[in-house]
This record gives C-alpha cells, sequence and structure tokens, in this order.
C-alpha cells in the first residue's frame, strides 16, 4: 500500500448545486493517505441556453504517483471537450475520445511535465439532449482507469463503466502487443492500471499510435438513453468502489434520499463509511475519496423528486432498497494466519504450494495463503511476467461459458487478510445473501500446452495436477516500487514524500511516487 498517517485527514471538501434538471452533491477527502492527489469537475451548463439545448459535465480523476495530472485534468479536460470539433458537431463520444487522449498529448508536450511521473483515472459523464428534438436525453459515461460511473434505474445499479486492469484479457493482449508485460497483476509490474492520463513512462512505443499503448488515455465509452426511470448518477474513485459495490452505493445513496438528505451529506457519509479504523487492512479504506452524486430530476423539482424516490423505496418500486447497507468494516484481519509469511514470499518473489482447494474454512486465510503460488505468464517484449494464482474453486460460482470468467467470492475477514499482505480485491458488485460484502476475483480454465506446464514448473518447482484454474489479484496501489521481486526491478525512479510538522506523522509503509503536494483540485463551474 501507499504510505499512510498515523491518523487520518477527515476534513472533507464539500460542494452542491442545482438546476431546473439537475442536482449534485461532490465531496473529497484525504483519509490515511500523505497527500491528497483527487481531483473532479462539476458543471451544471457546460453549453446550452435552455433545458432542451444545456449539457452538463461532471468527472472524477484519480492521481497516482502524486497530483499534477490529476489537477491538470480537473481544470482542463471539459474546456479541451467543449471545443473540440467532434463536440460542436454534436459527436459526443468522439468528443469525448478525443478530449482525453488530446489531453494526454498535451502533458506530454508541456514542459511544466517533463519530469513528472504521475498520472491519473478520469471517468467522465456528459448529460446531452437527444439526437432528434423529442428524442430522451442521454448519459454519456467515458471511463479511462479504475474510477467508476454507476446509475440508479429504478433503484438497480447500472455500471457506466468498467475498471481497466492488467489482468482483463482485452488489455493484457494490448500490454504485451506494445512490447511490454503484466506481472502481479500490474503493467510490468509497477501499475496496477492499464489505461490512464500521464503515465508516459508506459507510453513510450514510438512505433505505435496512443490507443495502442501498453498504457493508453483512451476511453470506453457507454451511452444510455434516459427513459424517466433513472434516479441518480454516482461517479467515484476506488477509494469508495474497493469497499462497496455498485449496488451497495446505489442502496446507501437512494436510501439517504429517502430519508431526505441532502446529497452532499450522503457525499460526506459514504465517504466516513468507507474510511478504515486502522491501516490494518493494508490499503482497503486508506485511499483518498472522492464521489459525486447528480441527481436527474426528469422534470421534476427538487421537492417532488425526493418524494418520488421516497415513495418508491417505501413501496419496494424497482429494486427492493434495504434499511442500511451491511459495515464496511466489522474487524480487524490482522490476526488471521498466513498474511506475514505470504508478505515474505512475495518480498522473494515467490509464494508457496499448497491446497486452497482444501482449505477446510473459506475464512482461514493460511489455508488460502497457502495455496497461492507465482505461475510462468506470457510476457511480450519486456520479458516473461509472472502471473499471482490462487488454485482451487474457492467459494467458486458456476463455471464460466466457454473458459471465460469465473468468479470466487471471499468474505471480508479474508479479504481484509490477503489486503493486509499487499493484495487488494475489488468488491462483488453484488452483495452475499446477508447483504454481506463479498469480495470477487476472476478465475479462468485454460487448456496449458505441455511445454506451458513445464515451463510453469520450472519456476515453481512443483508438479502441481490443478491446472491452469487460478484467480488473479491484483495489489490496490496504482503504481508500486515498494518491494519489486527479486526477478523483476522498476523501470522508474522512486521519490519520497514531502514532511509537514503541522501534518501527522507517516508511516514507514513504502508509497506513490510523485508530488506530494497536499492541495485538492475541485472544479464547481455553474451558469
Amino acid at each position: 500500500m501507499g504510505q499512510t498517517l498515523s491518523e487520518p485527514v477527515t476534513e472533507k471538501h464539500t460542494s452542491a448545486d442545482e438546476d431546473s434538471t439537475l442536482l449534485y452533491g461532490v465531496s473529497e477527502m484525504q483519509g490515511w493517505r500523505i497527500s491528497m492527489e483527487d481531483a473532479h469537475a462539476t458543471i451544471l451548463k457546460l453549453q446550452g441556453d435552455d433545458e432542451k439545448s444545456k449539457i452538463s459535465f461532471f468527472a472524477v480523476y484519480d492521481g497516482h504517483g502524486g497530483s499534477a495530472v490529476a489537477k491538470y485534468a480537473g481544470k482542463t479536460v471539459h474546456g479541451r471537450l467543449a471545443n473540440t470539433p467532434q463536440f460542436k458537431s454534436a459527436d459526443y463520444e468522439g468528443a469525448l475520445k478525443r478530449a482525453f487522449l488530446g489531453t494526454d498529448e498535451d502533458l506530454r508536450e508541456d514542459a511544466a511535465f517533463a519530469n513528472d511521473s504521475s498520472g491519473c483515472t478520469a471517468v467522465a459523464a456528459l448529460l446531452v439532449p437527444g439526437q432528434t428534438g423529442d428524442a430522451a436525453r442521454r448519459i454519456i459515461v467515458a471511463n479511462a482507469g479504475d474510477s467508476r460511473s454507476v446509475l440508479s434505474l429504478k433503484g438497480e445499479a447500472k455500471p457506466m463503466s468498467y475498471d481497466h486492469k492488467p489482468t482483463n484479457q482485452k488489455e493484457t493482449a494490448r500490454i504485451v502487443g506494445a512490447g511490454g508485460f503484466v506481472e502481479f497483476g500490474r503493467v510490468n509490474g509497477n501499475l496496477a492500471l492499464s489505461r490512464a492520463l500521464g503515465d508516459f513512462e508506459f507510453k513510450g512505443n514510438h512505433s505505435l499510435p496512443p490507443e495502442e499503448q501498453a498504457v493508453t488515455a483512451d476511453p470506453d465509452i457507454i451511452v444510455h438513453d434516459m427513459t424517466n426511470e433513472e434516479e441518480f448518477l454516482v461517479l467515484a474513485c476506488d477509494g469508495i468502489f474497493d469497499c462497496l459495490s455498485n449496488q451497495q452505493v446505489v442502496d446507501f445513496v437512494r436510501r439517504g434520499i429517502a430519508n431526505g438528505k441532502e446529497l452532499k451529506t450522503i457525499c460526506e457519509e459514504a465517504m466516513e463509511r468507507c474510511l478504515a479504523p486502522d491501516t490494518d487492512l493494508g490499503g482497503i479504506g486508506s485511499d483518498n475519496m472522492t464521489i459525486c452524486i447528480v441527481g436527474l430530476l426528469n422534470g421534476k423539482t427538487k421537492e417532488e423528486w425526493y418524494a418520488w424516490i421516497k415513495e418508491r423505496v417505501e413501496n419496494k418500486v424497482g429494486w427492493d432498497t434495504p434499511e442500511d447497507i451491511a459495515p464496511v468494516f466489522q474487524q480487524s484481519a490482522g490476526g488471521l494466519g498466513g498474511v506475514g509469511g505470504l508478505r515474505g514470499a512475495l518480498s522473494g518473489g515467490r509464494a508457496g504450494l499448497g491446497g486452497a482447494g482444501a482449505a477446510q474454512d473459506a475464512e482461514d486465510a493460511g489455508g488460502l495463503l497457502g495455496g497461492m503460488r507465482f505461475g510462468q505468464g506470457g510476457g511480450g517484449g519486456g520479458g516473461s511476467g509472472g502471473m499471482f494464482s490462487a488454485f482451487g474453486g474457492f467459494g467458486g460460482a458456476e463455471d464460466g461459458e466457454d473458459g471465460g470468467p469465473h468468479v470466487i467470492n471471499l468474505p471480508a475477514s479474508l479479504a481484509g487478510a490477503l489486503s493486509s499482505a499487499g493484495i487488494v480485491l475489488r468488491p462483488s458488485r453484488q452483495p452475499n445473501e446477508d447483504g454481506e460484502t463479498v469480495y470477487e476475483a476472476r478465475y479462468a480454465d485454460e487448456d496449458d500446452s505441455e511445454d506451458e506446464h513445464a515451463a510453469e514448473e520450472a519456476v515453481t518447482g512443483s508438479n502441481d495436477e490443478t491446472g491452469s484454474r487460478f484467480a488473479e489479484v491484483s495489489g490496490d496501489d496504482k503504481k508500486d516500487e515498494s518491494e519489486e521481486p527479486a526477478t523483476q526491478t522498476s523501470a522508474s525512479e522512486q521519490k519520497s514524500g514531502k514532511d509537514s510538522s503541522a501534518a501527522p506523522s507517516a508511516s514507514s509503509a513504502s508509497g506513490k511516487k510523485g508530488d506530494e503536494d497536499d492541495a485538492m483540485t475541485g472544479v464547481e463551474t455553474t451558469a
């Protein structure tokens, strides 16, 4: 995990605004991290003179390795977007793509960023008129990285973005094609994201266009045509979504609205819910946090909108929203076995073999940790990359189709144990039957060739007969330079954070590189 303070900074920077079609609340909190690296932009009227022609813009930028790129994005992306030829011709998807890639080009050419190694995720939502005068308005979300946007559709969470992780098949193919490799769930063993603004050390293949670099700013885009069943849109960084699933976020916000709370208050309470009581979990709940909630009035006044959602929740219209979501932090996992051994194994570049599938108790951390190993992955250009694997159908869901991904659900206590070893799993998009958060890992069935199996045995020293059924696990920090494996060194320079006598003391845990400026960036521009 990154460097942390002895006490979290819980001061929140919060704002809210509204017009006749939308209302929003946004808040950010530094938390346990030694600096604030998030930024955001909330613009009720980016263009348009009336309700039918109005275009609104909301975005969250989660920085890593410093705050410089995130701050720059928070101040400039929307302006560049509005000035693109695509935007002026109502090609909003093309405009978002051009804005992301164009901002990246500007950063590369700006001398002020010549020695800056930071980067940031970007998730941005445009609310635009329909394609014809009488068509419904549209929500267009562009995403690069692992911040998220989720829409409440009759109380049910509809993902408006998907995480870009190096272990995703499509992302891995691009990384390898650009001469990189994936190791420990990271690009070249370092970056836990596969798309971002900045991070130019991963964009150095001059024979390829920006969209095909190992790390690219090219966004995925999802479009939703509104039907008047939409209630609100949420954009947030992984400091929120590492703790809560998409549906839990929607449940939390929807219940807060039904209880008459202001959106800005719900934002603040969501961050408080996701703040870890200590740093024993090694990452979950210890990140910077930013969350923005956009209320979609659909022709209603603010008061009518609140009453509408309250009635829906009370009468169970659509999704049955619970009274509350399960606590994120029920216990510290520091006492669970196997954590120290795994950390040591990671430091040495190797983990031992064992029988996770034969573990008697799904919450026995030692049993699962004993079943983890490093396997030889297919590295291109930069050499072969190892894959961190947990064998066995541990809490597994039903098999996927045609060798597709499967899911392993882990209880929060076990996920916490893994987290304290430097490995963080994302929460499932849905809680379990008891409403509790479960953490999700993907794994796949593949037919290893004899040569590949022999190569694995050469690396692991094992004649494991469990095949290639594995759970891909990645760390929580975007960039990791703290404890590189003995077989892999970082290609970038490590920088230390600034110290302040007025701030709580920082722990000795390793941190993100780059600018450690404590200033917070938020752009709230309203007409």
